[in-house]
């Protein structure tokens, strides 16, 4: 959801740096890593092919935002709770506002910040255990209305050889998110008792904070796992001197 779309926008600037150098499309410009004004260069860069972004450019690998789908989002058992998200579809990732980016070409770390002011999400969900101290069980969808999304992402990157050139790829990633606010409404719990639904729907929302303090660490890890096989994918295919020219 709304840590892909930092994902996306970080993978783009790579893209934006030259992958594409010999059949350049007119919607992308070459940011250099030996730019003085490499990280505003960047920034421009990300903010300039948003519009691309809403519906995808599937042969330049660019996803399309609007909606962000994700097939099989994660399955977790965790302290006393079994949770699965499946079939999610997010709305608003186009929206993003850059508020930084970090590049230490040296040691390739990149470092991304995102504000997201408002993001719809649908999804299918299983849950079996106790959320909130309440027990809770159902399969059903839900659907939550997220706002003032303040995301980061850190990426650690390696170099190494394939085929006489210098590859590079994700070792580490890591993700953190705060959210302002939202509601979030679940359907089918409690094996479709509307009381109880109404009940558990209504803590949640009373308890949003505590209610995402618990399922965030699960989300993070999954997204972590999302970001880094897309961006190797992309990186796989490209030389370092392709994605990052002098």
């Amino acid at each position: 959801m709304r840590f892909v779309s930092i994902i996306f926008v970080f993978l783009v600037y790579r893209i934006r740096c030259g992958a594409f150098a010999d059949e350049l499309p007119s919607f992308l410009h070459v940011c250099h890593r030996n730019d003085p004004n490499l990280i505003p260069c960047l920034i421009a860069a990300v903010e300039e092919i948003r519009p691309f972004l809403v519906k995808g450019v599937p042969e330049y690998n660019l996803p399309s935002l609007e909606p962000l789908h994700m097939k099989d989002f994660f399955a977790e058992e965790t302290a006393g709770m079994t949770i699965k998200v499946t079939e999610v579809s997010a709305w608003g990732c186009s929206d993003y506002f850059v508020r930084g980016i970090e590049a230490n070409m040296d040691t390739n770390q990149f470092v991304v910040d995102v504000d997201l002011p408002k993001l719809r999400i649908e999804a299918h969900y299983h849950v079996d255990g106790k959320l909130l101290m309440v027990q809770v069980r159902g399969d059903g969808d839900i659907e939550a209305n997220i706002t003032d999304v303040k995301a980061r992402a850190e990426l650690q990157g390696e170099l190494y050889d394939k085929d006489g050139e210098k590859y590079m790829k994700y070792t580490d990633v890591k993700l953190k998110v705060s959210i302002g606010g939202g509601s979030v409404r679940l359907a089918n719990l409690f094996n479709g008792d509307q009381v109880l639904l109404a009940m558990i729907n209504d803590v949640v929302n009373k308890n949003l904070d505590l209610f995402l303090k618990e399922l965030m660490p699960i989300i993070q890890k999954s997204l972590e796992g999302v970001v880094m096989n897309t961006g190797n994918a992309i990186t796989d295919a490209f030389s370092y001197k392709q994605l990052f020219p002098q």
